[in-house]
Formats: structure tokens, sequence, C-alpha cells
């Protein structure tokens, strides 16, 4: 992908494809800010603990850091205002049923609430739609993460009323005991 993507609703936001040198720095805001214990980590997520960094490393290889295999996954910086604020990832795209897995988490609480992470999600939607044909999105939170859960609705995602057992066999396992799928849907006209 060539130059940044701007979030079309918030004219300040924008993605920019994450380098090499990026891949300490998003390890950092995933498994060392004030954020993380919302998302993993005892005491409120003992089923999902905080990654090593060569544990990060093993689930986000090198493609995700560089164009080399942008089908298998890719990781974008969001930017406002010329600050990075924060990581959106999508997973392999299964081409056969135009579906992906997204991921996002943001550097610092200070960056929560105020709309980045749903406008962000909307419009990779979007760019993954456009660029590759990408008809479902889901993201896969724990449901004690109510203010994901609310950002992620708020972006256009549903939540599916699945068991865990229609999530393993539709989804493969998730990160978290108490997962829930939410679902986005954009078509071809």
């Amino acid at each position: 992908m060539q130059g940044p993507l701007t979030v079309a609703r918030r004219p300040t936001i924008s993605l920019r494809p994450a380098v090499a040198s990026d891949r300490r720095q998003v390890y950092e805001w995933l498994a060392k800010s004030d954020v993380t214990p919302s998302m993993m980590g005892p005491p409120d997520y003992p089923d999902l603990s905080i990654p090593t960094w060569e544990e990060f490393c093993a689930d986000y290889v090198p493609h995700y850091f560089d164009d080399s295999e942008p089908l298998s996954g890719r990781c974008f910086i969001i930017v406002s205002e010329g600050q990075d604020e924060g990581v959106v990832c999508h997973n392999a795209i299964d081409e056969q049923r135009r579906l992906t897995e997204l991921d996002i988490w943001l550097q610092a609480k200070v960056y929560c609430g105020k709309g980045y992470g749903s406008g962000t999600l909307r419009h990779l939607c979007a760019y993954l739609h456009e660029a590759y044909g990408v008809e479902e999105f889901i993201v896969r939170p724990s449901k004690r993460n109510r203010r994901a859960i609310a950002a992620y609705k708020r972006a256009g995602f549903e939540l599916q009323p699945l068991t865990p057992a229609e999530q393993r066999t539709r989804f493969g396992d998730g990160d978290y005991d108490d997962c829930v799928v939410l679902l986005k849907r954009l078509t071809v006209l």
C-alpha cells in the first residue's frame, strides 16, 4: 500500500502502514501501557497472559510490518496530528469466504473514548473491502471488555449469537475464555 490512509469522518486521523522499526513500539503499547490491564493479564484477564516480546514476534511476524504478504496480515499505525496513537491490524484474509479478523489497541488511556478506535475500524474495513474484496470483518474481544465492545458497535459491528463451539467451528480458537464475536458486513452493490 502506498502512503497513509485518511479517515474521512475524522480528517485528523490517518493510518500509515507499520514498518519494521515500529514493531517494538507496537509491542510496548500492547503489553506495557496503561491500557494493557483492560485487555489482558491478571487480575481481570487471567485467561490471557501478557505476551513476551518473543511471543508477540511469533504472532506478529515480519509481514505485518512490511508489504511482503498483504493478504496474510498487516498492521497500520493510527496517527492524529502527527502523533502515533495506536495500531490496527488485519489478520490473514480468507479469500474464499472474503473474511478477515481485525485487532486494535491504543497506546495509552488518554486516547480512549475519543472515537479514534471506531473511526479507524470503519476506515480500515472500507479500505480492505475496496482493495481486497473483503466483505466480512470480525473482532473477538472478551465480553468483559465493555468499552471495546461499545466501540466496535459504533463502528458498525454487530454481536453474533454464537455458542463457544460455533465460534470455534467458524473462526477457530479465540484469545479469551469468554470471547464474543462481532461481525461487520460490507457487500458489493
